[in-house]
């Protein structure tokens, strides 16, 4: 090999490390990406944008009209004309119509402002799920490696006994079965882990170049120790930015109404004249009209009864979002203490005893003072109990996380 070759490849595998660098992504980076990258939230920033400005474009003024007009015509006669003129002619709705219809665009406005913050609070809520399930993934696969652990100590434990004659090899042949269930939940645990990442990685919006082995994420979850009460959450059920965006609607409907009952007032015209009688545009006219609704029992007395009903409908949504976000925060509540309950119970009692029975039950095997049948039921036991920990502890930050969303406080991070 040349030296250049040599300086290289050296200069290779000391890059390597940096080349293969972990990149850890923090449960707040996750969200901030994704609430960046979510399709329906940037469209519906879209929609509010518009609607910002829509207002603009319904002022009530119609386009002027500039028009000309010669009467009077005799091409024979010494005057050919009696009068020629220019009009500049403009039409407005009546000012108070036009003042409702705006107010009713901006309560729209503000019910969109608010439905983008439901739709980033659900999607917030999301991500911290997911990054949960994550962290459960992971270290369900310890877990499972424990396990492995375990099922290959109770092997050789098994295969010494059948070496020195004491076992026999039916015990042997099911410590081998348990040798390769534990290997099979290994790959299980394994094919959860890639499922919870890609799931996750999908509602960040991350590209598929960018999801790579080599991002690690933070396995440091927190949770404010906090006592929330089930009145405290049910509370907030007015404060939820799906309900106060229908009370913008509401608004709405309500301005919608007054401009429809408002159309009885005359709309406004102004017309404005150059003339000319044959001596030059030596003179100016102004004219005034108004134009009533004569039609108005037709025209918009249909408009009063499509916002009178769309009232109705606005009002039955307010219900259906208070029952369904009251339901939602039950169980998210309910959930939540269950849970709590679980670990605590854990670790005040059953990990201690968990760690005791399987210590003793090893000791007992091997001295042979129980048979393989009680071994296999006490590891059983000892891994069921740190699995059930494992789910409760996953339950209890994704109802927190859940809860979070409805009470609006930063109870997982």
């Amino acid at each position: 090999m040349s030296s250049k070759a040599k300086i290289l490849l050296l200069a290779f595998l000391w890059a390597m490390p940096f080349l293969l660098k972990a990149q850890l992504l923090t449960i707040q980076d996750a969200v901030d990406q994704a609430i960046e990258n979510n399709a329906q939230i940037n469209q519906m920033r879209a929609q509010l944008q518009a609607k910002q400005a829509e207002w603009r474009t319904q002022i009530g003024i119609s386009a002027p009209e500039i028009s000309y007009m010669k009467e009077g015509i005799d091409p024979k006669a010494d005057q050919p004309f009696q009068e020629q003129r220019w009009t500049v002619s403009q039409s407005v709705d009546f000012p108070l119509t036009t003042a409702y219809r705006i107010k009713a665009l901006r309560e729209e406005a503000k019910a969109l402002e608010l439905n983008i913050q439901e739709e980033e609070r659900k999607v917030k809520s999301e991500v911290k799920a997911r990054y949960v399930e994550v962290m459960y993934s992971l270290h369900l696969q310890k877990l499972k490696d424990q396990q492995l652990k375990l099922a290959t100590e109770m092997y050789n434990a098994v295969f010494t006994q059948f070496e020195t004659g004491m076992g026999n090899g039916m015990d042997l042949t099911k410590a081998e079965l348990q040798v390769a269930e534990a290997n099979n939940d290994i790959d299980d645990a394994r094919r959860q882990l890639h499922m919870a990442r890609y799931s996750l990685f999908m509602l960040m919006g991350l590209p598929p170049e960018n999801q790579k082995y080599t991002i690690e994420f933070a396995d440091t979850l927190r949770s404010n120790n906090v006592e929330v009460s089930q009145i405290t959450a049910l509370s907030v059920l007015s404060d939820q930015p799906s309900f106060k965006s229908t009370e913008k609607e509401l608004d709405a409907a309500g301005y919608y109404l007054k401009e429809a009952r408002s159309n009885i007032l005359p709309d406004i015209r102004f017309n404005l004249y150059k003339q000319d009688y044959g001596s030059g545009f030596n003179y100016n006219g102004f004219e005034l009209g108004l134009s009533f609704p004569i039609w108005y029992p037709f025209e918009q007395k249909g408009k009063i009864r499509m916002n009178l009903a769309r009232q109705d409908e606005i009002r039955w949504k307010q219900k259906e979002i208070r029952s369904g976000v009251k339901e939602q925060i039950e169980h998210a509540w309910h959930s939540y203490e269950a849970s709590r309950s679980v670990i605590k119970r854990y670790d005040e009692t059953i990990r201690s005893k968990a760690d005791k029975l399987h210590t003793l039950s090893i000791s007992a095997y091997r001295l042979g003072e129980i048979d393989l049948l009680n071994l296999i039921q006490s590891q059983q036991i000892y891994l069921s109990s740190q699995q059930r920990y494992l789910a409760a502890l996953r339950d209890y930050y994704i109802q927190l996380v859940e809860l979070e969303r409805f009470l609006n406080l930063e109870l997982v991070y």
